[in-house]
């Protein structure tokens, strides 16, 4: 007997992951691709578009058919990269660039040179992020500047998020976008919720050419190619805050990804924080709103993908094990992307230091491990010079898996970490969205669907603590210039 599912579509760095939930928020079947990213240069991360939206496709239809007796599919909800871009042409939806990512830098060419002009002070009063490549406004612009087919779309350009182009293609002709995802670009206006003129013509960008904005949940279902209609979109964290139970202002989630993401409930008007950290509107659904603040680590799981491409350990399982004896002393800055919240220093690059004729590779791989887990310590850190802290930091993401990391982070933060049952809490809060605007779940209910493993308890004291924290301030201020006196202010 088939059962009614909705899909939950994340469509991530690293792979497409779509799982199928049932009315209890159950995943009963999921399907995953492997994403193929290239680097034509260094700093450049780019991916195939066309592949991405097949790669969705062919998901949601392996899913379905790993399904037990049948499944109905009720409908759709897909999760993106957030300031990952794309440009294609409006007419017939062809791309007209490569996928350009959220870790790409090569807009640093743009930004840079708008570093201390007005127009840096209004981009950052609007939109309330910092002037940096990460966020989506520089990418485009770099394509309006360098990409001749860009340039020659004329009135047929269309450019912005990706969940804007693979829902074009999955409904025949919807530019859409939601609040979420246009909170990371860096165009929105935070009070209007809209993209705003001013923004985009301080980067050249013609408005027209940007998606409409609508509600993280949608409200009119949009029939698609996929057999069911599309219910919801959101920004890949935000979906995962819901999952895990983050729907209280104050909650605190950590997403161990391909980078590492730190998203804090603001409730339910704007805030613009201080300390290094971003305002991000959280979901939209009619009349309920939520924000939250968010800091970045840009660099996570691709860090311990670089020691499996070194030949130190066969996979990130391995790594964490072999971390497990590995000894302190050896430190890691994991910036492959530049340094994130709090600091912000795009041209930072990984470090790594203190190495000995001694060091070996379990040395080396608990200082990777270490290292992100103080990168979130400092994003930790500014988060709670805003808000009160919580109890607990709850986590998801495929690195969340590694005891060692989790560990690491406890001591580092000094809190109990709540490790998720489901990593996959983007797909999971995302197919809840998608239930919701079906009438059939409300937040709190989705809210209630998280389930954790027993916490991670803190081994360390204190004055453990502040020890390693001021060793790895030294270390950062010593690498790159970053000077952590810059946030020492009081909530």
């Amino acid at each position: 007997m088939s059962i009614r599912v909705y899909a939950g579509v994340d469509q991530g760095t690293t792979s497409t992951f779509t799982g199928l939930y049932d009315e209890e928020g159950r995943c009963v079947a999921s399907a995953r691709r492997r994403s193929a990213t290239s680097h034509p240069r260094p700093g450049w991360d780019e991916q195939d578009g066309l592949a991405l939206l097949a790669a969705i496709e062919d998901t949601v239809a392996e899913a379905l058919a790993r399904v037990e007796g049948g499944a109905e599919l009720a409908g759709i909800g897909l999760a993106n990269q957030g300031e990952s871009v794309i440009a294609f042409d409006r007419r017939t939806g062809e791309p007209l660039s490569p996928a350009i990512l959220w870790s790409d830098r090569r807009a640093t060419e743009v930004v840079e040179p708008m570093a201390g002009t007005p127009q840096q002070h209004e981009l950052e009063e609007r939109t309330g992020l910092p002037l940096d490549p990460y966020f989506s406004a520089g990418k485009i612009a770099w394509m309006l500047r360098n990409l001749p087919a860009v340039q020659e779309a004329a009135e047929h350009l269309a450019v912005g998020t990706l969940d804007s182009f693979f829902i074009y293609h999955l409904t025949g002709g919807e530019f859409i976008t939601d609040p979420s995802t246009g909170s990371r670009t860096q165009l929105m206006d935070l009070d209007t919720l809209e993209f705003d003129e001013g923004c985009a013509g301080a980067y050249g960008i013609d408005i027209r050419t940007l998606p409409r904005i609508v509600d993280t949940i949608v409200s009119e279902p949009l029939p698609t190619r996929l057999g069911a209609p599309l219910y919801a979109s959101s920004c890949d964290q935000q979906a995962a805050l819901a999952a895990v139970g983050g729907i209280s202002a104050g909650d605190v989630k950590i997403t161990y990804g391909t980078g590492c993401f730190i998203e804090a409930n603001a409730g339910p008007k704007p805030r613009r924080p201080g300390n290094g950290l971003m305002p991000t509107f959280a979901w939209s659904m009619g009349q309920t709103r939520a924000w939250a603040i968010e800091g970045g680590v840009f660099t996570a799981a691709t860090a311990v993908d670089w020691l499996v491409s070194l030949g130190l350990a066969p996979d990130a399982a391995a790594v964490s094990a072999l971390a497990a004896g590995g000894n302190p002393g050896t430190m890691f800055l994991p910036s492959f992307s530049g340094v994130g919240a709090p600091w912000w220093r795009p041209g930072a690059a990984g470090v790594l230091s203190g190495l000995r004729a001694s060091t070996t590779p379990a040395d080396i791989a608990r200082a990777v491990l270490e290292g992100v887990a103080n990168r979130v310590a400092d994003v930790i850190d500014a988060v709670e010079r805003e808000q009160d802290p919580p109890e607990a930091l709850r986590v998801d993401g495929g690195l969340s898996a590694s005891a060692t990391l989790l560990q690491l982070q406890a001591d580092l933060c000094g809190r109990a970490i709540l490790p998720a049952v489901n990593r996959d809490s983007t797909a999971a809060g995302v197919a809840g969205f998608a239930a919701m605007g079906a009438g059939e779940l409300d937040l709190p209910g989705l809210a209630a669907r998280a389930a954790f493993h027993p916490p991670v308890e803190p081994r360390r004291d204190a004055a453990w603590r502040e020890e390693h924290r001021a060793r790895w301030r030294r270390f950062v201020a010593a690498t790159r210039g970053i000077d952590p006196s810059e946030l020492e202010v009081s909530r």
